[in-house]
């Protein structure tokens, strides 16, 4: 233990200006994070953010990048002074045990990355309005996958490299490769491929990159620490690819038993203002947007649309298959207006643009039921919702009015939520408007996802929360809407019930012409133009 204390009390003197950069730039986090979530609490005038507001939103996103950058030059100045690369390794004369050397690096991050990191965290929680001590686990969870994404690969690589300037390279190296694998994939692929939920990077990662770490000091193998090195991504890389796309929805995704009801009735929308259209989205893909009406859902439930694919059978003999593509929309009880996206070749869509065809889709589904329900007076400050988040009004500063709300969250998304309340017809005056009376507005925000902590450096979420018909068109003139203080906002949780395989057809399909531009829909299913 001596010894470990004796090459902790050496870095820490050495390497005192590296330490100082990474606690000034984690202080900086702390000091200025909390705008993100005051920024959207609106304080905007004439529809502009104040003066400052923006830029200290920027400053906070860029010190969420130049914190990692710092541990970068933190992690290769320490590792560095005791080389583990060549033959002229002078700690090995020490004589240092290199269990305690070992040790001592590793003491050394705990109390000048680790330690600092979840100090400023815990802040950032209490500054938000959450009790630190009752996130205990998401916190520890968190620190892990910082880990496992960032520092041990980070430690990794630097103890197969000899200098700073060599540890830049590769790390250039490896971020050029990877950006090179995704503008492959996406250059080869004829659409958004479903995403594939693995549950091995993060242990591959860790255990790869640990092996390396711990064989550097025990043995120094450059050679087979590098190897390993470069066995990881290819690993994960083939581990991918090794599943199909066809095995992932089957496995997620189940064939209903026969007999059972579908979950919602899926059919073509052919009386609409806004019919299929067809966009050049590259110079040989074409992406087709088609209106489809939505029901059948039960009462107290929804569905999420996600994966898809499409089977294409012209009337001139000419067939085509898509790809499972990833895409997410949600379905509430009643009748409702929705679009799907089908992204084909150029070549295949000249063939069936001026023939009939029978396009037959087949779409996963999660189904999800209505849990906790609360409704909660729009008061003029911040808010907790239980089981939710903290919430607070946005502020139109002129008006004096709220045109919405914003919430901030604890170290991960909440849990999938519906929030709903009614926009008042009247301007807010003394006199209280009619709560029961007005033009809904709603928004979904979570997930299903049940992980203690999302992988981040500043614990604090606070997406954006669009309530729907925010904006009143009247003719040519638009103005936003206001929610009035004591207006009723509900917020209701739902919880997984199960996941299937829906098909529909859609006959006698006749594919449009050309449109010059993409228009204003963003040709997803699930985005919702009408709901009853």
């Amino acid at each position: 233990m001596k010894q470990i204390l004796h090459i902790f009390a050496k870095d820490s003197r050495h390497f005192w200006p590296e330490i100082l950069i990474s606690l000034a730039l984690v202080g900086a986090l702390v000091w200025v994070y909390p705008s993100t979530w005051l920024s959207q609490n609106g304080l905007v005038a004439g529809g502009a953010f104040l003066p400052g507001m923006l830029e200290a939103g920027l400053l906070a996103g860029l010190l969420t990048v130049l914190i990692p950058v710092s541990w970068w030059l933190l992690i290769a100045r320490v590792i560095h002074a005791e080389a583990l690369v060549g033959d002229c390794q002078f700690w090995v004369t020490r004589p240092y045990e290199w269990k305690k050397l070992l040790g001592a690096k590793v003491l050394f991050l705990a109390v000048f990355l680790y330690l600092p990191l979840l100090i400023a965290q815990c802040l950032l929680l209490f500054r938000a309005g959450f009790h630190p001590l009752s996130f205990v686990p998401g916190l520890l969870f968190n620190l892990l996958l910082i880990s496992a994404v960032i520092v041990l690969p980070l430690l990794a690589i630097t103890t197969v490299t000899a200098t700073f300037a060599r540890l830049t390279l590769t790390l250039l190296a490896g971020l050029v490769c990877f950006i090179g694998y995704v503008a492959i994939s996406l250059y080869f692929s004829d659409g958004a491929s479903i995403p594939y939920s693995d549950h091995l990077s993060m242990p591959l990662a860790l255990c790869f990159c640990g092996m390396v770490v711990v064989l550097q000091y025990a043995a120094r193998r450059v050679w087979v620490s590098r190897l390993l090195l470069i066995a990881l991504p290819i690993l994960l890389v083939l581990s991918g690819m090794a599943v199909s796309e066809s095995t992932v929805m089957r496995r997620d995704y189940p064939r209903a038993s026969a007999g059972q009801e579908a979950p919602v009735q899926l059919a073509l929308l052919r009386d609409t203002p806004h019919p299929a259209a067809a966009y050049l989205i590259r110079a040989k893909q074409v992406q087709v947007s088609i209106p489809l009406q939505v029901s059948g859902v039960a009462e107290g439930y929804a569905l999420i649309s996600g994966p898809f694919k499409v089977t294409v059978d012209a009337a001139n003999g000419s067939h085509w298959s898509s790809s499972w593509q990833g895409l997410n929309g949600r379905y509430l009880p009643g009748t409702s207006e929705s679009w799907i996206s089908i992204q084909m070749s150029r070549a295949f869509f000249d063939q069936v643009r001026s023939t009939p065809a029978t396009l037959h889709f087949t779409v996963g589904l999660t189904q999800v039921r209505a849990g906790n329900a609360r409704s909660i007076p729009l008061p003029t400050e911040d808010f907790s919702v239980p089981d939710f988040g903290i919430c607070s009004p946005q502020t139109d500063l002129f008006h004096r009015q709220f045109f919405g709300i914003a919430c901030r969250f604890a170290l991960h998304q909440p849990r999938l939520t519906y929030i709903s309340a009614l926009w008042p017809d009247s301007p807010c005056s003394a006199s209280q408007p009619d709560p029961n009376t007005g033009v809904p507005g709603d928004a979904w925000i979570g997930s299903l996802e049940t992980s203690p902590a999302d992988f981040a450096i500043a614990p604090i979420w606070s997406p954006p929360i669009g309530l729907s018909n925010g904006i009143k068109v009247e003719g040519a003139k638009s103005e936003p809407r206001h929610l009035c203080p004591g207006t009723p906002v509900t917020f209701t949780q739902y919880n997984l019930v199960g996941r299937t395989q829906y098909d529909f057809t859609i006959p006698d399909f006749r594919f449009p012409s050309y449109q010059p531009d993409r228009g204003s829909f963003n040709g997803a299913l699930g985005f919702d133009i009408t709901t009853q």
